[in-house]
C-alpha cells in the first residue's frame, strides 16, 4: 500500500483554505469573520481526523 506524506497533506489543505479565503476576499468582497469563526475550527478538526486516519499503520 502506498504511504501518504501526512504532514504535507495537512499543511497543503490548511494553505489551500487560506488561499481560498484570500481569493474570495479579492473576488467577492470582505470575508465575514462570523463565518470564519465557525468554519475554521470545523475544517481544522476534519483535517486533523483525516491526518490521523492516514497516518495509521495497516
Amino acid at each position: 500500500m502506498k504511504r501518504f506524506d501526512v504532514v504535507a497533506l495537512v499543511t497543503g489543505v490548511c494553505f489551500l483554505g487560506l488561499a481560498l479565503a484570500v481569493l474570495a476576499n479579492a473576488l467577492v468582497g470582505p470575508v465575514s469573520w462570523a463565518l470564519v469563526k465557525i468554519v475554521a475550527p470545523v475544517v481544522l478538526v476534519v483535517v486533523g481526523v483525516a491526518g490521523l486516519a492516514l497516518s495509521r499503520r495497516p
